[in-house]
């Protein structure tokens, strides 16, 4: 079949990157919500005679944009927008435990990252806010005010507390190396990718599905991203802004083709 001359679109496309000092996959998203392509340039005239008339225009800054909306979170991806590697490995997480006394002592869920330490302990109002602080004692039995910690278990005064109160206590615990950590670091920013976008498109004389691939050699991912956290409507969605940039060994900054994907060979 010949490939069409008019199509219509209407289906997102998958986006591979790729590094472009090793010509290796980077990353590729398949569950784009949306993806678009927007071109760019200026327009100066010049201007004169009575009523001061545009004569003669000039275009330049020619230049363009891929917006992309991803449905699912990506490390990969992520970590490429903050120009860090992903770094894998145990590290030391924060916890908040409200646990109830029994016999003077309570037991946490996890072992303190750093041994027999913990953060902050309050007994808890009511309400479940803080109330009185214990500090950590200096000698091997706690005192008034005190607290000591053996492992998981955390021992206070014989008496202090009544069987049943409640305490809050908070510390790190240490993830097991399975862990992936995104960094954002003051003097990191994104790099810039060949960005491959693949999708479908509709003959409308034939009404035939035919491939079309978008090679945007030179994509500057923008810095300014964010990540939204809410409790209701539509699950939280990423948005991956790039800025089309000119090769240095070329004019062309994308190209579109068309083509039958049966007719591969």
């Amino acid at each position: 079949m010949a490939t069409p001359n008019q199509w219509a679109v209407r289906e997102v496309a998958i986006a591979t990157f790729y590094d472009l000092k090793t010509g290796k996959a980077r990353a590729q998203l398949t569950n784009l919500k949306t993806s678009g392509l927007e071109n760019s340039a200026t327009t100066v005239y010049a201007k004169g005679g009575r009523g001061n008339a545009k004569i003669v225009g000039f275009s330049g800054e020619r230049g363009g944009k891929v917006t992309l909306q991803d449905a699912v979170f990506t490390n990969e991806v992520i970590a490429m927008m903050t120009g860090n590697d992903i770094k894998k490995g145990s590290v030391a997480v924060y916890q908040k435990e409200a646990l109830q006394v029994q016999a003077d002592k309570v037991t946490l869920a996890h072992t303190p990252a750093v041994a027999d330490t913990l953060i902050s302990v309050y007994k808890a109002e009511d309400d479940g806010t803080h109330g009185t602080e214990f500090v950590k004692a200096k000698a091997a039995t706690p005192t008034t005010g005190e607290y000591s910690v053996s492992g998981k278990v955390v021992t206070f005064k014989t008496g202090e507390l009544k069987e049943g109160d409640t305490v809050i206590v908070y510390y790190q615990a240490k993830t097991d190396a399975t862990a992936k950590t995104i960094t954002v670091s003051a003097d990191k920013f994104s790099g810039s990718y060949k960005v491959i976008l693949d999708c479908l498109v509709r003959d409308t004389f034939t009404k035939q599905d035919y491939a079309a691939q978008i090679v945007i050699h030179n994509a500057k991912m923008e810095d300014n991203w964010k990540i939204e956290m809410k409790p209701d409507g539509d699950p939280s969605v990423f948005d991956i802004p790039l800025e089309i940039l000119k090769p240095t060994n070329t004019q062309e900054m994308y190209t579109m083709t068309i083509y039958d994907e049966s007719a591969l060979t």
